[in-house]
Formats: structure tokens, sequence, C-alpha cells
């Protein structure tokens, strides 16, 4: 057998990123896939993390036997760095797991995040708080305050299912819950209509973040306490031939329109700006909106909370 390379060193995104702030998560459960380094043995494992260094073949042996026999094996230590880990303790027990196809290892990790200097790093720290607070992953945005603005919804979200279910669910709960009900259904329009061609450089949930608005704006013009259940029917794709982004554009720029008769807002609540509309926070729908910005786009305005398409 060849093996080729070297498992991936610490270092490397450490000096590239220049880490300069850790965190300590607790103990986890990590994908094993997601284990590609090592802190200070990466030389002695090749990138699929299988032994290069021979004179530790023999502990290797022992760790695989002992997992072969069904024995739990203590946590390792890991570095997190995005959604990449690198082993401080536990290389061998790693290399084993990835060896007999475990998906999952138990590890306590601290997480390494960059300084506070760039709209990057500044969204990839916000990344990192919302996934400490909710317990999701795998959920990118391109905008600096996304991630605050969908831990609102969650919370919202949080509110409806404990107020149906009878009883307060945890943060974390609640996530998981809306994961699997409210983000992965949508997310999966997004994908099956490749909704992404018609957005570059955008992400799926930039998509879902824009769609959800709906709820917001559908709340506050209908004057009714829509659910996020019911905002998202209005996207579901029925008609074949249309798009999951044109039923996005229909569904918001339909609930946003003055009569003729108004050169704006009587109530001073919306507001015609360069080429978008602007529905100020205090709107509660007082029902005078018909048809004037039908074709324009929209804002609702909440620290500018924009919809663009």
């Amino acid at each position: 057998m060849i093996l080729r390379g070297n498992a991936e060193s610490f270092a490397a995104p450490k000096e590239k990123y220049q880490l300069t702030d850790s965190i300590d998560l607790g103990l986890r459960t990590v994908p094993v896939d997601n284990i590609v380094g090592s802190v200070n043995r990466w030389r002695d494992f090749d990138a699929q993390f299988r032994i290069k260094n021979r004179s530790t073949i023999h502990r290797y042996r022992r760790i695989k036997h002992a997992v072969e026999r069904g024995e739990i094996m203590p946590p390792v230590i890991l570095y997190k760095v995005r959604e990449k880990y690198y082993v401080v303790d536990g290389n061998h027990r790693v290399s084993v797991a990835k060896e007999v196809g475990q998906k999952f290892i138990d590890a306590e990790v601290i997480e390494f995040l960059p300084p506070s200097d760039s709209e990057p790093n500044l969204i990839w720290r916000e990344r990192s708080a919302f996934e400490r607070k909710t317990g999701l992953s795998d959920i990118e945005f391109t905008e600096l305050g996304a991630y605050d603005k969908l831990l609102i919804q969650i919370e919202d979200f949080r509110e409806e299912e404990s107020e149906a279910m009878g009883y307060q669910m945890t943060l974390e709960e609640a996530s998981a819950s809306w994961e699997q009900e409210i983000y992965k259904p949508v997310v999966n329009l997004i994908r099956k209509q490749r909704l992404l061609d018609d957005f570059p450089g955008r992400t799926e949930a930039d998509l879902f973040l824009y769609a959800s608005y709906h709820k917001v704006a559908k709340s506050r013009l209908t004057q009714q306490n829509i659910s996020y259940r019911e905002a998202l029917k209005d996207f579901r794709v029925e008609q074949p031939s249309k798009t999951l982004g044109e039923l996005i554009r229909e569904t918001i720029t339909s609930l946003f329109s003055i009569p003729d008769e108004y050169d704006h807002c009587p109530q001073g609540l919306i507001v015609d700006e360069d080429g978008l509309v602007r529905v100020t926070q205090g709107c509660r729908g007082c029902g005078r909106c018909q048809e004037k910005y039908r074709d324009q786009d929209v804002v609702i305005s909440d620290e500018d909370q924009f919809l663009h398409h």
C-alpha cells in the first residue's frame, strides 16, 4: 500500500487565519470525516490518517483490537477550525475510527477563531456563536448579521412550538426541530429548483432568509399572526412552470403596494426610496396597500433587513 502525503498540520490554518482566540466547547460528538490533521504528529499519518510511522503500529493494533471488542475509548482532544478538526491527543484512536468506518467520535473540543479585523472574520465569528447556541452546523451566510437574524426566527419558532406543546423547549431542542421542519424542506426546494444558479455568490441559507422574511411581511400586512408553517406554504412549488425564485418574487412583492391616490403611505410607514419599498418596523398592515409597488423590490426595515430579487 502506498501512503501518500501527510495529514494536515494545525500550524497551517493557525498562521493563515491568524487564529488568536480560543473557546472551550467541552465534550462534543464530532464527525470522524471532519478530522483532517494533527497538532504535533501530522507527519506520522498520511492524508487518510493511516499510520506512516511504523514504530507506533503496536499501539494502533492494541486500540483497534479494543474497539473491535466493543470497549469504550476515552474522548480524544481536538482543535476546531471552521468545520475541520486537528488532533491534540488521540491520533491513533482517530486513525482506528477511520479504518473501521466509525462515523462519530467523542471529543473534548477547543475552537480557534480569527481576529475581528475583517468582514469575513466577523461572519466566521458570528457563525461560531450561532452554532454554540443552537447546536446547528452547515448553515452558511455571506452577509454580516444574518446569523443573528436567523436566531431571532428560531426563537420565534421556539415560542410557537412551546405554546403548542405545553412546555418550554430548550433552544437546542427548538433548533433541531426547526431545522427538520422548516429549514431543510425549503433548502431541498432550493436544490431541486437549482435556484442558486440564479443567485450567484449566494448560499442556500441566504435564500432561505430572504424567503422567510415573508412571514414578517405577511403577518404585518394581513394583521394576522402567521406561523412559519403557514408562511412557507406560499413558497411551495405547486406549478411546475414556476421556479421557487418566481414564487418568492410574486408572493413577497404582491404584499407591498400603495393605491395610486396615495403618493406615500398615509401613516408614514412605507417609503419609496432608491427603487426599494421600505416598510418600517411599526407597520401593522392597515389594508390600504394595493397595486403601486407590485413590481418593485421590497425592504422590511428592521436593522436594514433586505430582500433582494
